[in-house]
């Protein structure tokens, strides 16, 4: 049987990714009931909506109060997959799903080291802490931070997510449960000027890369037709 899929969205959270992530859904990635977390732009209706007030001193904490509203909701299918609203499934998912990584934390914070600063941002140093984290409780070391939906077990996550302080649950939940994995390159595209190349599955954008960008055209040329949970508003 398909599962639900969350949205973790900010109050004021902007529709033009999420329009087309709805899309892309709704053609090409079976599941049973779609879920608005916190925010809800004006024209989308989602299946269900859960309203709470995210807490925390940072938005991935104020992301992780968000998945607990979504684990401890009855009405969101034990498995769910956890969509970002800058996801795009861009051709016909098949067969079963398996999480994604892409190499390890140590790794991916080597590279942040490299290409954002030696000292990290405030992102790169709450990766950090959870491959830290992890590393401590003898755990995989897996880099789950890869931009692509991820699936869980509401279960499995009340037990795994606070074991660490980090709130990198996609990564923390990933090693901690011991779910299967697929090692593959992020989707995510930074450059104003790449095109994906024909067949690619997922694909992530960022404000500017989407709405500037090369790969922007490219989605917005996928999926023309408005999906069922848009109600008008906005541009289309």
């Amino acid at each position: 049987m398909p599962h639900d899929i969350i949205y973790i969205l900010k109050p004021d959270t902007k529709p033009d990714e999420l329009r087309y992530s709805l899309r892309s859904i709704e053609k090409n990635f079976p599941h049973r009931k779609v879920f608005f977390v916190c925010g809800q732009p004006a024209g989308f209706e989602p299946d269900g909506r859960i309203r709470h007030r995210q807490v925390g001193s940072s938005k991935w904490d104020l992301i992780r109060s968000s998945m607990w509203e979504a684990i401890d909701t009855e009405a969101v299918s034990d498995d769910f997959y956890l969509f970002n609203d800058d996801f795009f499934v861009m051709q016909p998912f098949k067969g079963d799903f398996v999480n994604y990584v892409n190499r390890t934390l140590g790794e991916y914070v080597q590279r942040l080291r490299e290409t954002v600063h030696p000292w990290l941002n405030p992102y790169g140093r709450t990766v950090l802490k959870a491959q830290q984290e992890l590393h401590a409780l003898g755990a995989t070391e897996w880099n789950f931070e890869v931009h692509m939906p991820m699936l869980f077990n509401k279960k499995i996550a009340a037990a795994t997510i606070n074991r660490c302080s980090s709130p990198q649950m996609r990564s923390i939940y990933g090693n901690l449960s011991g779910c299967p994995v697929v090692d593959r390159a992020d989707v995510k595209v930074y450059s104003l000027e790449e095109i994906p190349r024909e067949g690619v599955d997922f694909l992530s954008t960022n404000d500017d890369t989407f709405k500037n960008g090369r790969v922007g055209v490219f989605i917005r040329e996928r999926f023309p037709e408005p999906s069922r949970f848009e109600t008008g508003g906005g541009d289309g």
